[in-house]
Formats: C-alpha cells, sequence, structure tokens
C-alpha cells in the first residue's frame, strides 16, 4: 500500500469510528486527510473501493498480531486478550456497522463470519488451557464450552457499542472485562478462583490503558 493510500485508510478507519459509516462521505475523508478529493479518488474512485481497502488493512493487521495458530502457543493469555481488546478499539465500526458495511461490501460477511469463528476459537483455546491447568472444571458434556465460549464472543462483540449508545458512566470496558471473567466464574476449580482474583487484581492497569487508547483512537 502506497503512502497516500495508507493516509487515506487510517483516516477512513478514524472518522467511520467516530461517525459511523453510512454519516461520512469521501469528501469528508479527503479533507480530513488534507489531500483533494480529486487524489483521493484517483486511489479509490467509490466508497465501496476504499471500503474494500480498509477491509484489507484490518484483515492485514489482524494476521500481524495474531500470528499464532492456538492460545497455548501464544506467550501471553491476558496480553492476548489486551491485544485483541485494542484490535476491537481500533475497529470498532466493523463490529457497529456491519450491516451498513456488508451493504456496501457484500463479501465482508465472510469476514465477519470469520472475525466470529476466530474469537470463539480463540475462548475455546483459552478454556481448554485452563481446564488442562486446573483452573477449570473439565467439560460436563459435549459442547458446554463451545456454548460458553459463544457467549464469551457475545460479550466482547457488544460491549463497545453498548458504551457509545449509552456512555461510559454505565457501560465501560471494565464492566466487559469483569462480565467476561464472571462468565468463567462457575466453572473454576479452588485453583482457578484464586487465578480469578489475581486476575482481577490486573484489569485496573489494563483498563486504563485501554481508556487512553479510545481518546487516542477516536
Amino acid at each position: 500500500m502506497k503512502k497516500t493510500q495508507l493516509k487515506i485508510v487510517k483516516t477512513a478507519i478514524r472518522l467511520f469510528n467516530k461517525g459511523g459509516v453510512a454519516n461520512v462521505r469521501v469528501q469528508d475523508i479527503a479533507v480530513a486527510a488534507g489531500i483533494s478529493p480529486g487524489n483521493l479518488t484517483y486511489h479509490y474512485k467509490t466508497k465501496k473501493d476504499l471500503m474494500v481497502a480498509v477491509l484489507q488493512y484490518m484483515k492485514n493487521l489482524q494476521k500481524e498480531l495474531f500470528p499464532y495458530p492456538s492460545i497455548v502457543e501464544a506467550p501471553s493469555w491476558l496480553g492476548l486478550v489486551q491485544t485483541y481488546l485494542r484490535f476491537q478499539i481500533q475497529f470498532r465500526f466493523f463490529y457497529r456497522d456491519i450491516l451498513e458495511i456488508s451493504n456496501l461490501v457484500p463479501e465482508s460477511k465472510i469476514q465477519y463470519q470469520k472475525q466470529i469463528e476466530s474469537v470463539i476459537a480463540f475462548n475455546k483455546n483459552g478454556i481448554y488451557m485452563s481446564v488442562g491447568k486446573g483452573y477449570m472444571l473439565p467439560e460436563a458434556h459435549d459442547g458446554q464450552y463451545h456454548t460458553l465460549a459463544t457467549h464469551a464472543w457475545a460479550i466482547l462483540n457488544s460491549w463497545l457499542t453498548v458504551r457509545e449508545v449509552l456512555g461510559e458512566k454505565i457501560a465501560n470496558i471494565n464492566r466487559g472485562i469483569y462480565g467476561l471473567l464472571e462468565l468463567n466464574f462457575p466453572y473454576l476449580t479452588e485453583k482457578g478462583k484464586v487465578n480469578y482474583h489475581k486476575i482481577k487484581q490486573q484489569i485496573p492497569e489494563l483498563v486504563k490503558s485501554e481508556i487512553d487508547l479510545l481518546e487516542e483512537v477516536g
């Protein structure tokens, strides 16, 4: 991707996050990027072309940030969760405006489906790793932890939208992370409950850095 194209894509992401995909015009992106509308349309003739580039940029960054085939191979589970939250914040327009995006770029439905599947797989790997380390009880029946992993995805997928609609006081990032922890609590062993309290103590610093990031990316 050329320098000007990257500037356009990053500007589009910032404006989509702030105003919503439907409310941002190509002309708005050109002004915010400090280039002429003609220069922008030279690189991306339509808003659809630009959105395709934005989605490809998102996909490439995801591969770069999450190179591990399984969570067991990742250097830090909590660090990986934090990285995912940062990724979600950076591209929150995608999760919030997926219906609008899919109308513009129908192929984005496949990318969204793969996002769902990858997060559920990530959650399941974390659960099975916890079972192996003695933090969580073995699965009581087939499919139990797939359902749990799916519910965890639902929390991750919705907390940013809820926050933007209801505001920071009602739906802040703390509640999203605590919600994930509480979701797992009934399945924890005694050893897992000790680890649960350790993780809770680490959340305030993690939350602080993500709030800073929200202000940074707009």
